[in-house]
């Protein structure tokens, strides 16, 4: 009996160029931007094609993603950056749906292009503690770009420090946040699960957006060791009442 061949993913030895790899991706962006309803301009064999040439380029940042990983546990241990104790270091292989609705955010990204196929996270107790780490890793590793969220949070109110890397050729994405700004984020994305509303893009509602980016501003303050103005604690008590009806678990 002949062996099962999933027509979604890339057959055994099969390798391909960073064209045919970004070809792929703008047949995966059609397919995800199709709305039902309307006529889509694909065969199945060419999205199947496509999902097959992109994981196989999302394979190829297997190895370097756990090297960066590993790296970076060693220097977040050598800053005594423990959360209870423990190294919490993630790491993650971005999915290739997850790849597919990038594209369709992002209209002029070609796959070969996208720096986060590959990520790794660290959470530590401190600001003090990830500026450290930072340091740390700006000295021994060959970083391509910075973007600081915690000087210049997201207008979502997201809050990080992330690094890009080059490992092996290939672009890894390293983040770096405190407990509490992890916290948060984790928060906004479950809750967008719970809602079906892409909370961590933006995509809520103008009083969901304004609740999410005061608890941001609050923790910053906490995190600073600054005391909470009592308009910040109202202003956040008037924008959890505008929305709490629509937050999972809290309606009725």
């Amino acid at each position: 009996m002949a062996r099962y061949q999933d027509p979604f993913k890339p057959k055994p030895g099969e390798t391909f160029s960073k064209r045919q790899v970004d070809r792929a991706g703008e047949t995966l962006r059609e397919f995800y931007r199709w709305q039902p309803g309307t006529e889509l301009h694909l065969r199945l064999s060419e999205v199947s094609s496509a999902f097959a040439t992109v994981t196989w380029w999302r394979t190829l940042h297997a190895h370097p993603l756990s090297k960066v990983a590993t790296n970076l546990r060693y220097h977040v241990v050598r800053e005594g950056a423990l959360v209870d104790g423990r190294v919490s270091v993630t790491q993650r292989l971005k999915r290739t749906v997850t790849i597919g609705d990038k594209l369709t955010r992002e209209l002029t990204m070609d796959v070969t292009q996208m720096q986060d196929v590959g990520g790794v996270r660290a959470c530590m107790p401190s600001l003090e503690q990830v500026h450290a780490v930072s340091r740390r890793l700006r000295k021994s590793w060959t970083i391509v770009r910075t973007r600081d969220y915690i000087a210049d949070p997201k207008p979502s109110g997201y809050r990080a420090l992330h690094h890009i890397v080059r490992r092996d050729g290939r672009f890894i994405e390293v983040q770096l946040r405190t407990t509490l700004q992890d916290e948060w984020a984790n928060q906004v994305e479950d809750d967008g699960h719970e809602t079906g509303v892409g909370l961590k893009f933006g995509r809520g509602s103008d009083a969901a957006n304004a609740y999410y980016d005061l608890v941001s501003r609050t923790f910053a303050l906490v995190e600073h060791h600054r005391e909470i103005p009592e308009a910040l604690v109202k202003e956040l008590q008037i924008a959890y009442e505008r929305i709490k009806d629509h937050l999972p678990g809290e309606s009725g």
